[in-house]
């Protein structure tokens, strides 16, 4: 549900997600969307093959991820932080 109202978001336009307090955002190509459920809530229904959770406010799709570093992984012109306690799963998932 966005804004009360229910919007289809294809699971190949999601570049990530990103959570925000009690609610989070879906960001893609063409916008962003908030919703209220929470971010663990979202992981556990998206297919664990392409999406990967890099940090405790953020969930990104693995096939849009551009470029990575031990610390932070940029898609779409935006980078973004991997968090410690992600951090060795993130590089096994990532292949390095």
């Amino acid at each position: 549900m966005v804004s009360k109202r229910s919007v289809k978001i294809y699971l190949d336009e999601i570049l990530f997600i990103e959570s925000l307090k009690d609610s989070v955002t879906i960001h893609t190509a063409e916008k962003s969307h908030h919703t209220h459920y929470q971010l663990g809530e979202l992981e556990e229904l998206l297919p664990k093959d392409n999406f990967l959770r890099i940090h405790r406010s953020f969930l990104v799709a693995v096939d849009k991820i551009e470029s990575f570093s031990a610390a932070e992984v940029e898609l779409a012109g935006r980078t973004l932080p991997i968090g410690r306690s992600h951090k060795e799963y993130v590089m096994e998932r990532l292949g390095r």
